[in-house]
């Protein structure tokens, strides 16, 4: 008996039946979304083009505009012409007006001259004065480098002193040794505790002393032979301290000369001041002589010139007159002619746009006519459609009809032969119509692309069913799962072409925007709708995976239907091989770009580390200063009598310097390590971005589009290696690195003058005040020196202007401090050049790291007793107190 196969009636709830739906509502989603897309890229393009004709059309009338302006302006209007009547008293108004303005102004030019007079005078004294400060500094000078000669002189004699004392004890030493093995029972002569203060009090006397002594004793215990040894060598030491005593007295001599040398000159000096001041007041007085003759002078030329012009202005009077209405007349002409030009002008442009609104306009009513008709078309074929529709499900029934009066027929004979057998003829008859119904139902509508794929096992599994005995009411599994499929395949198919079709359509468009952008700014693009395009890439992708899945969990069960799939496999992995050459191309091409910038960030972070530990090996904090009143006396009076000064003192501005420049320096690192990071990203985002374009061509287009991209990526390559992006990063690192090696050598030149200051100081604690102060000078100059010849390119050490005044100023002859002409601008030019040596007293002025910083930092401590403006009684009579101070 003939088996029918069982109609596979599939729930709601299904996962199938659900996966259908859901991608049912996505492509409808999409195909609304890119309608939408569509309709609104049409209305901003005709915005666009609208907006640009107006525009187009506003520049032109702007720019007929400005011309018309610029000849308006050139050509203005004449002046209204005043009644014959007022002519005449506005003509003597008018010359009252000048006389009244040329008397002001001759009072002007005369006190004005006066003026001038005196500022030249002014500028020669001036000139007079700096040229004799000049020569007076060159003296000063020359005097401090002889001191500090003499100085040094001095301290070689006293080294030398104190080597020959040496000698001496040595050789009294060997002497007692001597007498001691000659005669152990001899009593050795007494040696002096303090023989160091001997040439400084007495010395010859007190040698006198000791030699007559020694000689005593040498000559009642010591033999001929060493009596003699000893006699040369006092005889020597005692003719090398006579010379000691005789370069003193020398010294002596000549420190009285130098004081009364200078007591007679401060007398010159004020004799001059006297005479100078007299010499003034003359000059004062012929200055006003002078400048008084010169303006009568003047004067008397003035009206002279005044009476031979007065004919020759009444004569041009007339001529200007007739030279002035011919101009006015010209440029009222001038003026109606451009105005009627702009006129015109905007009538032939408001033609033209009249000409091209009604083009338009007819553009739009066939475009409007094109869509009716296409409406009408599409409501036609929709009739059509739901009438096929109809037609389709009339025949189901009918068939499904037929076939349950099939069934109920047999059903009837079967319930009314249960105990009878039936005719064989029946048996035929109902057979065959069955089979012819069933027979019609399965050649309906079938359409040419419906016999692929899966459903060429459609005739294998009738056979298999009639062949097997079934019940009538058990389920094949084998045709569900074949039904499931063949459903899943035609709706994957539709989805993929539907889904290609819009991907090419969105990616031309991202094309042609990605070539508008690249015209503007080469290498920029829109993450927005590179993150959309991936989006689809995906959706796509998974639709191809999911098609994949389903075909492969097909294949264990039925392994005889993959021979029908072999053609679409071998061409979708050609399309894979293909595109993945070409992904591998790209890589290798983009691969310079990116392994360019791996030194890079190598070397920025060796010179971070390298930075760091130059930090750490540094201190954190500058010392303090003081900041009340008495402590500013007493840090004052301490600075003046100290011996010689710590290198703390010295050498904190420096220091805090140094910091400050480092900090700035790891700054520029960081900005340039994110710098890197940046160009690393924006290469990388655009890599992505191609590598989707590959992936996405579609395969009758692919030629062609190919082509394009590997043109657009060359023309990219091309223009990034040879970027100037790149070398700014590679310059900005070397001149970090340059930078970097200049700190780290000032960093060492500090240690090192710390260690031979610490030396120095042990050497000059005793050569007193005047030591003191040559040696504060030679410290100064070596930490000026310290900054010396270094140029820093990617930070600055350059200090603000500062008017401290030095200690070492207070000893030399000047004017009061406190002067109009003390903060001149030569004098804040000297002290800008020489803040970084003052700086390094007791933190005097500002640091350098006012200058890195763009701030000036407030000044306290000594300074705060010496930085004070002009006009305060107060802060005056503190700075002269603290002056006495030093001085005593």
């Amino acid at each position: 008996m003939y088996n029918l196969p069982p109609t596979p009636i599939l729930p709601t709830s299904h996962p199938l039946i659900i996966e259908l739906t859901s991608l049912r509502s996505q492509l409808a989603q999409y195909q609304h979304a890119a309608h939408t897309a569509g309709i609104q890229l049409q209305g901003a393009r005709l915005e666009a083009a609208l907006a640009k004709e107006r525009e187009e059309s506003t520049k032109q009338w702007g720019e007929n505009l400005e011309r018309e302006v610029e000849v308006l302006r050139a050509n203005p209007l004449p002046p209204p012409m005043p009644p014959a009547s007022t002519v005449l008293s506005e003509m003597s108004l008018a010359h009252r007006r000048l006389s009244s303005k040329l008397d002001f102004t001759e009072s002007q030019l005369s006190s004005t001259t006066l003026q001038l007079a005196q500022a030249q005078q002014d500028v020669q004294r001036l000139t007079r004065e700096r040229e004799g400060d000049r020569a007076v500094i060159n003296e000063l000078k020359r005097v401090e480098d002889e001191k500090e000669e003499e100085v040094e002189w001095e301290r070689y004699e006293r080294k030398r002193i104190e080597e020959q004392k040496k000698l001496v004890d040595l050789a009294l030493q060997e002497y007692r040794e001597l007498v001691e093995k000659l005669d152990p029972k001899a009593t050795p002569p007494p040696i002096p505790s303090q023989l160091t203060s001997l040439p400084l009090h007495n010395p010859s006397s007190a040698l006198q002393v000791q030699n007559e002594k020694i000689k005593e004793h040498a000559f009642n215990e010591v033999p001929t032979t060493a009596q003699s040894s000893t006699s040369e060598v006092i005889s020597n030491l005692l003719i090398g301290q006579r010379g000691v005593q005789q370069l003193f007295d020398d010294f002596t001599d000549s420190l009285t000369s130098k004081e009364r040398q200078i007591s007679s000159l401060q007398a010159h000096v004020e004799s001059l001041e006297n005479s100078l001041y007299t010499v003034k007041q003359q000059l004062k007085e012929e200055t006003e002589k002078r400048v008084e003759a010169e303006g009568e002078r003047d004067e008397k030329d003035r009206e002279d010139r005044s009476a031979a012009h007065v004919i020759e202005r009444y004569m041009t009077f007339t001529q200007k007159t007739h030279t002035t209405i011919h101009m006015h007349l010209n440029n009222l002409r001038t003026r109606s002619q451009t105005t009627i030009a702009s006129l015109r002008n905007e009538l032939s442009v408001s033609k033209i746009k009249l000409t091209a609104e009604k083009k338009r306009s007819e553009k739009l009513r066939a475009a409007l006519e094109e869509l009716s008709e296409g409406m009408s078309r599409e409501s036609a074929g929709r009739r059509r459609e739901v009438a096929t529709r109809l037609k389709m499900i009339a025949q189901e029934e009918r068939r499904a009809r037929k076939a349950e009066s099939w069934l109920n027929k047999v059903q009837r004979m079967n319930y009314g032969a249960q105990h009878a057998s039936l005719e064989v003829d029946v048996l035929r008859s109902l057979i065959d119509e069955g089979a012819k119904t069933f027979k019609e139902q399965d050649n309906d509508n079938v359409e040419f692309d419906r016999q692929k794929s899966w459903r060429s096992f459609i005739p294998a599994l009738k056979k298999q069913a009639k062949l097997t005995s079934a019940a009538p009411d058990e389920r094949n599994p084998a045709e569900e799962s074949l039904a499931r499929v063949l459903l899943a395949e035609e709706l994957v198919a539709t989805l993929v072409g539907d889904m290609q079709y819009e991907t090419e359509r969105r990616m031309d468009l991202e094309k042609q925007r990605i070539r508008w952008l690249s015209q503007e700014e080469a290498g920029e693009g829109d993450k927005t709708a590179g993150d959309e395009n991936g989006q689809v890439v995906s959706d796509l992708e998974e639709l191809y995976n999911q098609d994949e899945r389903i075909l492969n969990d097909m294949s264990e069960t039925q392994t005889s239907m993959m021979m029908t799939d072999e053609k679409e496999k071998d061409t979708r992995a050609k399309n894979s091989i293909e595109t993945s050459t070409l992904i591998a191309q790209l890589q290798i091409s983009f691969s310079p770009l990116t392994t360019r910038y791996t030194p890079l960030q190598t070397t920025l972070h060796d010179l971070s580390h390298s930075l760091s530990s130059l930090r750490a090996s540094l201190p954190s904090s500058p010392p303090s200063t003081p900041t009340t009143k008495s402590e500013k006396r007493a840090s004052l009076l301490s600075l003046a009598k100290m011996p010689v000064p710590k290198l703390s003192t010295n050498s904190g501005s420096t220091k805090a310097t140094l910091l400050t420049l480092l900090d700035a320096l790891h700054e520029v690192i960081e900005d340039a390590r994110v710098d890197v990071e940046i160009a690393l990203a924006d290469i990388e985002r655009i890599y992505c971005g191609y590598e989707a374009l590959f992936n996405v061509t579609h395969p009758s287009k692919k030629e062609g589009e190919e082509k394009a991209l590997w043109e657009e990526v060359k023309d990219f390559v091309e223009i990034e290696t040879n970027g100037e992006q790149w070398k700014r990063l590679s310059t900005k690192v070397e001149d970090i690195e340059s930078d970097l090696a200049g700190l780290k050598s000032i960093a060492h030149e500090m240690e090192g003058m710390e260690i031979m200051s610490i030396y120095d100081g042990e050497k000059l604690e005793i050569s007193g005040k005047r030591t003191c102060l040559n040696g504060d000078q030679k410290r100064r100059k070596e930490n000026q020196n310290m900054w010396h010849g270094v140029q820093l390119r990617t930070v600055s050490i350059q200090p603000l202007p500062s008017s401290l005044v030095s200690l070492q100023d207070f000893q030399l002859p000047r004017p009061p401090l406190f002067s109009s002409n003390s903060f001149s601008t030569g004098d804040t030019k000297n002290v800008r050049r020489t803040s970084g040596m003052l700086s390094n007293v007791n933190n005097l002025g500002r640091s350098f790291s006012a200058g890195v910083l763009g701030a000036p930092r407030r000044v306290t401590g000594v300074v705060g007793g010496l930085y004070r403006g002009s006009g305060r009684e107060d802060d005056k009579r503190e700075v002269k107190e603290a002056h006495d101070d030093v001085d005593e």
